[in-house]
C-alpha cells in the first residue's frame, strides 16, 4: 500500500564524458525528479526524487541507471533529518557534503543544523552516515563551513564535498535552471581538507 506522505531520496550519478547534457535533459523529464545539480568531484549529478513508496523510488533509479551515459549511481534514503527554507538563485554558491561520523548520529545532525549555511542534513545508510547540502550567496561561506566548521562538529571523522556548477528545480510551470558560482581558488582551499575529484571506481551501487 502506498503512503499518503511523500518522501524524498537522493541519487548521485557518475556520467560518461561528453554525455552530461543528454543525461541531464533526460533526467529532467522524469516526473519523480524535483530538483538537481551538476557537480564537480567524484560524482557529476545529484537529484532529489519525490516518492510515495519505495517502488516509485526504485522505478526512478532504474530509469536513470538505464540511460545511455550513466556510469554509476549511489542512492541515499534518509532516515531522519532537516530542511531549512532556502531558494537557489543565479550565481549562488551550492555544494553537497557526504559525512562519516562516529557516535550518536542525532547529536551530529543537531550540530549540523546549528550551522547557518547547512540548509539540509540527513542521516543515511551505507558508506557515509550523513548527507548535507550547503547554500549561500557568498562562496566563502561554503568554504568556511566545509573546511573549518565541520572540523568543530563533534563526531565527524571524514568529509567529501562536491561543488555544484548548475542547479535546476521543477516548478508547476516549467523546470528552472540557474548557474551557480564556483571560483577557481575553491579547489586549492578544499583539496587539503576534504576529498575532491577522487577518481570513481568501476563498481556501482543502486
Amino acid at each position: 500500500m502506498s503512503s499518503l506522505l511523500k518522501s524524498a531520496s537522493y541519487i548521485l550519478a557518475g556520467i560518461e564524458r561528453g554525455q552530461v547534457a543528454d543525461v541531464v535533459k533526460a533526467v529532467k523529464e522524469l516526473p519523480q525528479v524535483e530538483e538537481g545539480a551538476l557537480l564537480i568531484g567524484r560524482f557529476d549529478l545529484l537529484v532529489r526524487v519525490g516518492h510515495y513508496d519505495r517502488s516509485d523510488l526504485y522505478k526512478c533509479v532504474s530509469e536513470i541507471r538505464s540511460m545511455p551515459g550513466i556510469r554509476s549511481t549511489s542512492t541515499h534514503i534518509p532516515f531522519e533529518g532537516f530542511t531549512k527554507e532556502y531558494t537557489v538563485d543565479e550565481n549562488d554558491a551550492l555544494a553537497i557534503s557526504l559525512l562519516r561520523a562516529e557516535g550518536a548520529l542525532p547529536s551530529v545532525l543537531g550540530q549540523l543544523k546549528s550551522l547557518k549555511h547547512v540548509v539540509e542534513g540527513h542521516t543515511i545508510p551505507g558508506d557515509w552516515d550523513l548527507l548535507a547540502i550547503l547554500h549561500s550567496k557568498n562562496f566563502e561561506h561554503i568554504l568556511e563551513t566545509a573546511v573549518n566548521q565541520f572540523e568543530g562538529v563533534q563526531g565527524i571523522i571524514k568529509t567529501e564535498t562536491l561543488i555544484a556548477t548548475q542547479y535546476f528545480r521543477r516548478t508547476p510551470e516549467a523546470t528552472l535552471s540557474v548557474g551557480t558560482f564556483v571560483p577557481q581558488y575553491a579547489f586549492e582551499r578544499l583539496k587539503d581538507s576534504t576529498v575532491l575529484g577522487t577518481p570513481q571506481s568501476s563498481s556501482s551501487g543502486i
